[in-house]
């Protein structure tokens, strides 16, 4: 056997032994006096003697949670042989849809421009077809619903049409279909809320970016007014509903505050039904307006990130964040079978595009494919992280697979990829998780937070 690449072994700030395997994101208190056995078994696993039931038992320990592997597994490998088996399957499809780009806010860093469009009956009709066409070979269909703003009354009608029209095809193919929402939350009233089962609508994502007078300066109504309020009412009312996870967009604006938001859901009782997490806000596009200054690099975001989760320790805020290993793809970029449908039946592969021209598209609802729909198809699902220089070598690269591949094509002559964040404050995160636990009484226990990468 050997040690696993991926292992970890650190003292944390409070003075505990901590121990942790990226691949299997297996955290472990170490006992001090057992440090020297395992130190040793790790350095050499077929020569260090296991001759009291103790060591025994840790050394199997250390195998089920993957810190000794056998002698002839290639993690990198078997890491690149799990994306690429993620990234070609067949028998998954996954949409993201954008029934309109109109947005009833106008968030001073979001990336999309917000045209007056909603998606056509032909490009509806159109996108039925396809999912008819692929209906035969797929065992699953996850959609979700994106924007522009999906609440919007037209843009909802959409919503419920395609919906009828995937859930019919589910039944007759006997297809899982499941579904998410992304949304400002500000039209997501207990009335519509109340619709979301009928349309296996169970997952829904929405933003509060900081207590009222933070949150209504940078999300506010097309009209200027103030989102706040009427965002916490309408969950307040409608938060059983669903499984609704919190983002809470951070930048060098609003740090400060973003845990103010939690403390007011808490207050209210529902902090901890609605999963909040922190999400760098990035300069992504022409939209964004003048904003570069304020957003974060990734190592500074880290370094406010690890505060903040620090001080949501403190306070006892729900907010917490737990490395997972990707166990595939990366995100509907470098999927096969995964397509971002814009409303006028542009297809994708990022979020980010949704607003984009024809050019950067990889397809047509309507138009026949051209050849330089190929060549972007091309561009995304050839992107491979162990290409590049310091990534394979990476010790968080099961945490990371090379970040988000829109960023990382971004910047093709760097030597790694965009890197996550737990390159830059693994060990802090993973001793604040340790602590929570065990302030709790119970293991840590993992999250993730997060569908996507946008900024909505």
């Amino acid at each position: 056997m050997k040690a696993s690449r991926y292992n970890r072994i650190f003292l944390a700030e409070s003075g505990t032994w901590l121990a942790f395997n990226a691949w299997s994101t297996a955290l472990a208190e170490l006992i001090p006096e057992d440090l020297p056995f395992i130190r040793a078994i790790l350095a050499d696993p077929d020569g260090t003697p296991c001759d009291t039931a103790h060591k025994r038992e840790i050394r199997e320990a250390l195998v089920g949670a993957h810190f000794l592997v056998e002698s002839d597994v290639d993690e990198i490998a078997e890491l690149k042989t799990d994306m690429l088996r993620d990234r070609y399957r067949t028998d998954e499809l996954h949409l993201t849809v954008a029934p309109t780009l109109d947005c009833n806010f106008r968030c001073d860093y979001c990336y999309e421009d917000h045209l007056r469009v909603t998606m056509s009956r032909e490009v509806q009709d159109a996108l039925v077809r396809m999912v008819e066409e692929q209906a035969p070979r797929i065992r699953t269909l996850s959609t979700t619903w994106f924007g522009g703003e999906p609440t919007l009354p037209a843009a909802w009608r959409v919503v419920e049409r395609l919906s009828t029209a995937f859930l019919d095809i589910a039944e007759r193919r006997g297809i899982d279909y499941r579904a998410q929402l992304v949304t400002n939350g500000y039209l997501l009233d207990r009335k519509r809320a109340e619709g979301l089962e009928a349309l296996k609508i169970r997952e829904v994502q929405f933003t509060v970016d900081g207590p009222p007078e933070i949150h209504d300066a940078r999300r506010v109504l097309a009209g200027g007014q103030g989102t706040f309020w009427r965002i916490v009412e309408n969950l307040e009312k409608g938060h059983e509903l669903a499984q609704f996870q919190l983002r809470i967009n951070v930048d060098r604006r609003n740090a400060q505050a973003a845990l103010d938001v939690v403390g007011i859901l808490a207050e209210k009782g529902i902090a901890r039904k609605v999963r909040p997490y922190l999400a760098q806000v990035t300069f992504a596009g022409s939209a964004c307006g003048n904003i570069q200054e304020s957003c974060f690099s990734s190592e500074d975001f880290a370094a406010t990130e690890v505060g903040l989760y620090r001080e949501a320790l403190r306070r006892n805020l729900p907010l917490s964040r737990y490395p997972f290993r990707i166990p595939g793809a990366f995100c509907t970029v470098d999927r096969v079978n995964s397509f971002v449908v814009s409303p006028s039946g542009s297809i994708f592969k990022c979020w980010h595009q949704v607003t984009a021209g024809p050019d950067v598209a990889i397809g047509h609802l309507l138009d026949g494919e051209q050849p330089f729909h190929r060549v972007n198809e091309v561009k995304w699902l050839t992107w491979d992280p162990l290409e590049k220089e310091e990534c394979p070598s990476c010790p968080v690269l099961p945490l990371c697979h090379g970040g988000c591949p829109f960023e990382a094509l971004r910047r093709a002559d760097s030597p790694r990829g965009a890197c996550e964040h737990y390159r830059f404050h693994l060990d802090r995160i993973l001793e604040i998780q340790h602590a929570r636990g065990a302030a709790s009484g119970s293991e840590a226990a993992p999250s993730r937070g997060g569908a996507g990468g946008s900024n909505p």
